[in-house]
């Protein structure tokens, strides 16, 4: 199984320098769904549903990086970053070190140069669907929280996520596609079943 990561726009709430204090979303639940391209360039869209982190950030122990670096951690889950999930997504705060790392970090935020936060998971529950043109939809119910990063990425707006998701949603949809194309038309099953009884009827 391989790590999915996807990137939001960082949703900085305070950042309080003086006392070197970060606080922010790391993920924001929404009611639309997000577009995201798989590896080959297709589109699917996805939402994280409220209750998918809360399992997790009870056993877990999730650190924060800078660009997915692990050699770069900035914080971690009972020192010095606390992460919870509210009604408004996954929210963190994390209290900066005076570390290299930690310091640019405060000032590459409070610059504006980092404008983007990842988090790394896997996928333990999801509900799927296919709509009548074909699109795939995800909702991601349940995930395993690997790690969230900072990255200094270009700003999304606030309903978009970039990733390079493992799915390949073209081959997906000519699966479904045979898979439906393989069973009997509902419509016509129902009038050989209405004939049928007509038939029985009639006799």
């Amino acid at each position: 199984m391989e790590m999915e990561k996807r990137t939001v726009n960082l949703d900085i709430r305070k950042t309080d320098v003086e006392n070197r204090k970060i606080v922010g979303y790391a993920a924001v639940f929404d009611e639309n769904y997000t577009p995201i391209n798989d590896s080959w360039g297709d589109v699917y869209y996805e939402r994280v549903r409220p209750g998918a982190f809360k399992e997790s950030l009870e056993k877990a122990n999730v650190c924060m990086l800078v660009n997915h670096d692990w050699s770069r951690i900035v914080g971690r889950m009972g020192s010095n970053l606390h992460l919870e999930e509210d009604e408004a997504g996954l929210r963190f705060e994390l209290d900066v070190p005076n570390t290299t790392e930690g310091n640019d970090l405060l000032e590459n935020v409070k610059l504006g140069i980092i404008q983007g936060c990842s988090f790394g998971f896997y996928i333990q529950e999801k509900t799927t669907r296919w709509n009548d043109d074909w699109e795939y939809f995800q909702d991601l119910d349940k995930v395993e929280l690997l790690e969230i990063t900072a990255t200094p990425i270009p700003a999304y707006d606030s309903t978009s996520i970039s990733a390079r998701s493992k799915l390949n949603i073209a081959e997906m949809r000519e699966k479904e596609k045979k898979s439906h194309e393989q069973q009997p038309d509902f419509k016509e099953r129902s009038m050989k079943m209405l004939g049928s009884f007509f038939d029985e009827f009639l006799k």
